[in-house]
């Protein structure tokens, strides 16, 4: 059949390859960042790709320009989606082609003249181009299968009934005898020992960051402090003592006899 080649059909005038790749893009990007869900797109919706299809092509277009391309696209999206959908077609996708006898094509070119642009070729957008105008297809399914339970009842005969003899059973079962396994403590580490396998190189210590006089932060290291620790049963907790000098002494504990700037 003398079919034109499939750029004909695909593109007119200023439209190239380039200019469709850069408008699909950018609406995809559009129309997932705004979560847009209709595939009719708003004006402002086409600022964006016009200034990228300028910058990419060269070429600028009116807001009139982008909307029919946009539904240009959209048509081409339904088309490939019917060619695939008719009996006898097959996609060839790694030849990028559509296999079907002459027969089947000339019985597809009447119902749709637009068709002709896949017959050497595939529709390459494919797939950005069902992103964009697919999401409200639906899924033909298969009818169901309806079942129809009957209200009336057979009684079987007795003898249809099997009925099996298992002979003498034991009621009592026997099993292997098991034992729970004994959990074992195990020392992995001893306590007294200090890791050596640290990943961190710095010394142990109290970490401070500190805002140095020129602005910069400078890292202060401290070994602790020490804390004050309650003293053991028996020994003095500090201060001057208030035991009895004489340790015979039974009588009252009074500092007049010890403490030495109270005598004049």
């Amino acid at each position: 059949m003398n079919i034109p080649p499939q750029a004909v059909f695909l593109y007119k005038g200023a439209w190239s390859p380039t200019c469709d790749t850069t408008f699909v893009d950018c609406l995809l990007t559009l129309k997932g960042e705004t979560k847009w869900t209709r595939s009719v797109f708003p004006s402002w919706f086409l600022l964006t790709p016009a200034k990228e299809i300028k910058h990419n092509a060269g070429i600028m277009f009116s807001e009139k320009d982008l909307k029919d391309r946009a539904e240009v696209l959209q048509m081409r999206y339904h088309t490939f989606r019917y060619v695939l959908r008719q009996r006898g077609v097959t996609w060839d996708m790694p030849l990028k082609s559509v296999i079907a006898l002459d027969e089947v094509w000339k019985k597809i070119f009447k119902l749709n003249k637009f068709v002709r642009a896949y017959y050497y070729k595939e529709e390459h957008m494919y797939s950005k181009l069902a992103c964009l105008f697919g999401m409200d297809d639906v899924k033909v399914e298969g009818a169901p299968e309806v079942v129809v339970i009957s209200d009336t009842t057979e009684q079987l005969p007795l003898n249809e009934i099997g009925n099996e003899d298992l002979g003498e059973q034991n009621d009592e079962v026997t099993s292997s005898l098991r034992f729970p396994r004994l959990d074992v403590c195990r020392k992995l580490f001893d306590v007294d020992i200090e890791a050596d396998d640290r990943e961190s190189t710095m010394e142990l210590g109290i970490y401070f960051i500190d805002l140095a006089p020129d602005g910069q932060l400078r890292i202060r290291v401290e070994n602790g402090r020490a804390l004050p620790k309650q003293p053991r049963l028996g020994e003095d907790q500090g201060g001057p003592s208030t035991r009895s000098p004489h340790a015979s002494s039974c009588g009252s504990n009074s500092p007049m006899g010890w403490w030495p700037h109270l005598h004049k």
